[in-house]
């Protein structure tokens, strides 16, 4: 009777966990739709596009760049590694942002002004 009892709990729990894990794994709508206009836009190569989907100015070596800055400094960022791992890669949610793992860089993403912008990279360590 007990392990009956140990049973019929242990199914009522397990649902609720895998409701809560899917749940919390669930991506913003509104972050689908931009992310896949930024890997369309990363995939042909648009800079003018992936620069106005990125806050500027953009941070990158300690320097901020402003619109003509990010467009030159596009290629470090966006390597034909970085295209090809941004074709295939899933967004992991961090709290309010949202990142890509691409290497040893991670791409982030977050809301600004209500909407979501390329914010920043940093090292995957």
């Amino acid at each position: 009777m007990k392990s009956i009892l140990v049973l019929a709990m242990i199914l009522l729990i397990l649902p609720t966990q895998s409701f809560a894990q899917s749940k919390a794994k669930a991506l913003d709508p509104a972050f689908v739709a931009f992310l896949t206009k930024f890997k369309a836009a990363v995939a042909k190569d648009d800079k003018e596009a992936v620069a106005m989907m990125t806050q500027l100015p953009f941070l990158f070596d300690s320097k901020e760049q402003k619109r003509d800055g990010f467009l030159k400094i596009y290629g470090k960022l966006f390597t034909a590694r970085v295209k090809k791992c941004f074709a295939t890669a899933k967004p992991v949610k961090d709290g309010d942002i949202y990142e890509i793992f691409c290497g040893e860089s991670i791409y982030l993403f977050g809301k600004v002004n209500g909407n979501y912008k390329f914010t920043e990279t940093g090292v995957n360590d």
